[in-house]
């Protein structure tokens, strides 16, 4: 029996969500959230326009989603990473090499991420849905850099929000060049020199401590 378009049945909701969730980050990403309509994100889902507000009541609601996904794609996929490893300049690598793997299997990715910020500067709206999502990226560091200090490889002096905030700079500026560069191995290169920045940082830090 053919289905007709509309609601989905309750076992194909989750994977319909997902697929609208996909082609959002899509649109928004090379479009704008301005630009982007339910039409163009229903024909990439397979679904009509109007069952997108089955899922999503708004097109705010539709991009705090995206975001609320790809926060957990990145950071799960970072939590993965630093758990298989001991110290902090291998975590911190690992965050790197993560990033740069995430780039090769979703070139896009970064793209919607650093989009965030300039989409919600020009939308009120936006920006204070957005303020309701909790940002991940601070606790997952907060988390690394207390970790790190309890194993006396940052000092006990250093403020856990500025440790934080340095390393959210260096991620997000990496973030931010991915975008331009699409060259991986210039990105691989630049991410060894952050990585070597960090070793010789942190070994002055314990040596002043």
């Amino acid at each position: 029996m053919t289905r007709r378009l509309g609601r989905p049945f309750q076992s194909d909701a989750v994977e319909t969500r997902t697929r609208i969730l996909r082609e959002a980050r899509l649109a928004f990403t090379t479009r704008g959230y301005d630009n982007t309509t339910n039409r163009e994100i229903s024909a990439g889902a397979g679904i009509t326009a109007a069952a997108i507000f089955h899922y999503f009541p708004s097109k705010v609601d539709l991009f705090v989603a995206v975001y609320d996904d790809v926060q957990a794609k990145v950071y799960d996929a970072f939590d993965v990473a630093v758990a298989q490893h001991d110290t902090f300049l291998k975590k911190f690598d690992a965050i790197f090499d993560t990033m740069l793997e995430l780039g090769d299997e979703d070139p896009m990715l970064a793209s919607f991420v650093v989009g965030v910020v300039t989409e919600a500067e020009h939308h009120p709206d936006l920006r204070e849905a957005l303020k309701q999502v909790s940002p991940r990226n601070q606790s997952f560091l907060a988390s690394l850099c207390i970790q790190a200090q309890q194993r006396g490889e940052l000092p006990e002096a250093l403020p856990v929000q500025t440790a934080v905030d340095v390393i959210a700079g260096v991620i997000g500026g990496f973030a931010r060049l991915s975008v331009t560069v699409r060259d991986r191995q210039r990105l691989r290169s630049v991410a060894k020199v952050y990585q070597n920045m960090a070793r010789n940082a942190l070994a002055r830090a314990s040596v002043s401590a």
